[in-house]
């Protein structure tokens, strides 16, 4: 039996995103090329490089510290990536990702594309979808890594017409994920 905290918890991954992106001005309409210098948010648990000129803010959300990093707003929208840490209750790691992706189906994410990643020596898997919020497509890209009774979960999130620009960043800076 999957416990309600873990239910709820991706029930936030769909809507995380989302919250950052409807925060902030829409102002900027080009989507620029990034470079990463050595930004890197690092606590007792992992670490992870900020892309070069992206924001970033730590929130509590129902119960749950999750790290953000936003660039800046393209095209009214602000591609995101944040991290959100929880444990698996014991869960393996195949049930947690059949219940994740059971869970990305039943809030009406279309997943589109998913596979095996890896980032600095640790195996996960991603899954890459799109979905409407508020009457707007979104497009993106969870990558789950579970280590130690943890999962670390890590969407990025864009309009899909930004993903060629966008989805190259999150997969750099998710293989500069190091869980500790």
């Amino acid at each position: 039996m999957i416990k309600a905290k873990s239910v709820k918890c991706r029930a936030l991954l769909a809507i995380i995103p989302l919250f950052v992106a409807v925060s902030l001005s829409f102002q900027n309409n080009a989507v620029l090329t990034r470079t990463f210098t050595q930004p890197v948010y690092d606590t007792d648990k992992f670490s992870i490089n900020i892309p070069a000129g992206w924001g970033h803010h730590t929130q509590m959300l129902n119960g749950f510290k999750i790290f953000f990093m936003n660039a800046p707003p393209s095209d009214g929208f602000s591609p995101n990536l944040n991290i959100l840490t929880e444990s698996t209750q014991g869960l393996t790691n195949a049930q947690y990702i059949h219940i994740s992706k059971e869970h990305m189906k039943q809030n009406n994410f279309v997943i589109d594309a998913e596979g095996e990643f890896q980032a600095n020596g640790i195996k996960g898997v991603y899954f890459s979808s799109k979905f409407d919020y508020q009457g707007r497509k979104l497009s993106s890209k969870s990558y789950n890594f579970i280590k130690g009774g943890l999962a670390y979960v890590i969407t990025g999130t864009c309009l899909p017409g930004q993903a060629g620009a966008f989805r190259p960043i999150f997969d750099k800076t998710v293989k500069s994920f190091k869980v500790k």
